[in-house]
């Protein structure tokens, strides 16, 4: 079974950031039922995105997607992208994450994707997380203590 790489990064929570960062790079199942549900829920939920994106209210930021990359084994790595614009349903950015198996694109990279290719989007309203659908599942995983110190560490609350 192919495996999904995931990329959960701790300041790519709230900034969309490097992945090699306090280890967390992931692997997870193409069939894990949890992650596909969060995926599902992002991708039906990006309307919502798209709508808080285009009204930047007073105190929300760092809008991201994430999108998964072809690896050269097959699989895919998913990184996230800070949005900077969209038009009719594509978006274009800057690509945050360090790449760590695919060969497609590199952090600081400019891409442009449709919106159908996300795997998951996020934005901060002040400090609470909005969207991050990917990023709660591996929040599901952690223990009580790890998932307050993460909160805690990256000033965020869900």
């Amino acid at each position: 079974m192919r495996g999904i790489l995931i990329i959960l990064l701790a300041i790519s929570i709230v900034g969309c950031s490097r992945s090699k960062e306090d280890g967390n790079y992931s692997k997870v199942s193409a069939d894990d039922p949890a992650m596909n549900a969060a995926i599902a829920k992002a991708k039906a939920t990006v309307g919502d995105f798209v709508q808080a994106f285009h009204a930047q209210k007073a105190g929300t930021s760092k809008y991201c997607v994430k999108k998964p990359f072809p690896t050269p084994n097959g699989g895919e790595e998913h990184m996230w992208i800070t949005v900077t614009d969209e038009h009719n349903g594509i978006l274009k950015g800057i690509v945050q994450s360090e790449a760590e198996e695919t060969r497609e694109v590199k952090q600081g990279q400019e891409v442009e994707l449709n919106i159908l290719e996300i795997s998951d989007w996020s934005y901060a309203d002040g400090r609470k997380l909005i969207g991050g659908y990917t990023i709660r599942y591996f929040l599901d995983k952690m223990s009580a203590k790890e998932r307050q110190e993460f909160l805690e560490n990256n000033g965020m609350e869900l």
